[in-house]
């Protein structure tokens, strides 16, 4: 692999939980005073500040039903033993439960048993099982849907541009798949296909069956099996989702409102301990100038994070800018781009106000260099990119310094 991929941009700017800390603690104080409607209510504003206001209602009482499915007239028997299994292996306190030609999830408990941290858990399992399998359902056994989901589709120019990103990144992938293959790299193999897999589901952020696909090829890649057959049976999943017709790729781009999402909040220090390895390694494969390693790596932990976490804006920033400016670079540079932000994030420094400036400076140096056309200018200038790349704010303020006196000097 010569380069890295092409960055697309994701169809969501924000990737921040929604969650709300502070009402979550209020609702148990609210709860440890016996004012337990006020503390669920203060629990739904912790998960998500607008759903009483746009779906609640003034009853007053505790009693979970959520809609499913419809249930099939063929495919009916195995359908309902598969939800039998779920209620056993699956649901916690919640269950399925059939009424006539319809099956529900409820659950009902006094409010005196309603403790938020319980009830956060309820809420989470229905909400993660009925989106799991309500599309499977539908899809495997032809189950129908008992309400009018509330979705908004992507624009057809976003759908475009979805569709145009997988087709780019899927053949960019298969690409870089053959030439390990050829040399018998299945790691490298391995990692480039799972990050294809992230990658998709963070500039597409899919919904549906698509996701379910997407969650089931993460998980196969994972399988305990020899790397070479693991990738094969990746690569097939590939290949069959390139030849999903736009049309059906669309039925699964679509906004949604999300009560309980399925990805965990995250923090500065779980980022930092889940990047640590991966740190240390990229460290270890730059010292030793094996770019490739190191770039593949950073991207792979890049895209998983924001697979299974909803990052904070403050960490999306930093690593966001840096994939997008490591898009179709050499690998040596996409390595340095990368590991500057991993290395940033590593630090705490979260800080993004310097570089728009060193980049500024960067471009009116470009310009005088260009129309003087000197030699030496042009080696100050890498030094001085170099130490923008570094951070190394003070060898180029130096070189910042020196260069402008060349400049003065040239001007008189």
């Amino acid at each position: 692999m010569k380069q890295t991929f092409a960055f697309i941009s994701p169809v969501v700017d924000s990737t921040q939980s929604a969650i709300r800390t502070e009402a979550y603690e209020q609702g148990v104080d609210l709860y440890n005073r016996g004012e337990y409607v006020q503390a669920f209510h203060s629990l739904l504003d912790y998960l998500n500040a607008d759903f009483r206001t746009k779906y609640g209602n003034a009853d007053g009482f505790f009693h979970i039903n959520a809609d499913f499915l419809n249930l099939p007239e063929k495919g009916r028997v195995a359908m309902l033993r598969q939800v039998a299994d779920l209620n056993l292996n699956k649901l916690l306190l919640p269950r399925f439960v059939k009424n006539g030609d319809k099956l529900n999830m409820e659950y009902v408990c006094p409010l005196s048993q309603s403790h938020p941290h319980k009830m956060y858990f309820v809420l989470q399992n229905i909400c993660h099982i009925g989106d799991k399998y309500d599309d499977e359902f539908c899809t495997k056994f032809g189950a129908t849907r008992c309400y009018e989901p509330q979705v908004t589709p992507y624009p057809q120019e976003e759908v475009d541009r979805i569709y145009e990103g997988i087709q780019t990144l899927g053949r960019e992938t298969l690409e870089a798949l053959k030439e390990y293959g050829a040399d018998r790299r299945y790691g490298y193999s391995w990692n480039v296909l799972d990050t294809a897999f992230y990658q998709i589901s963070y500039f597409a952020h899919p919904q549906g069956q698509l996701l379910n696909d997407l969650d089931k090829a993460v998980n196969d890649m994972d399988a305990d099996l020899p790397t070479e057959e693991v990738v094969s049976k990746g690569k097939a999943f590939l290949e069959k989702l390139l030849a999903v017709p736009k049309e059906k790729l669309a039925e699964d781009l679509y906004y949604t409102d999300t009560l309980v999402s399925a990805k965990r909040r995250s923090s500065l220090k779980n980022v930092q301990e889940n990047f640590m390895n991966v740190y240390k390694e990229a460290t270890e494969a730059i010292q030793s100038e094996n770019y490739e390693r190191s770039a593949v790596r950073l991207l792979y932990v890049f895209y998983e994070a924001y697979f299974y976490n909803d990052m904070q804006d403050d960490i999306n920033a930093v690593i966001s800018k840096a994939l997008k400016k490591a898009g179709n670079r050499s690998l040596e540079e996409a390595s340095e781009i990368l590991y500057n932000a991993m290395d940033k994030i590593m630090e705490g420094d979260l800080d993004d106000e310097d570089e728009t400036d060193f980049a500024a400076g960067m471009e009116q140096v470009q310009k005088i260099t260009e129309t003087m056309g000197s030699d030496d200018m042009q080696v100050l200038q890498q030094k001085m990119a170099e130490a923008m790349m570094s951070g190394n704010m003070q060898e180029y303020s130096r070189l910042m310094l020196e260069m402008q006196k060349k400049v003065m000097g040239i001007m008189n």
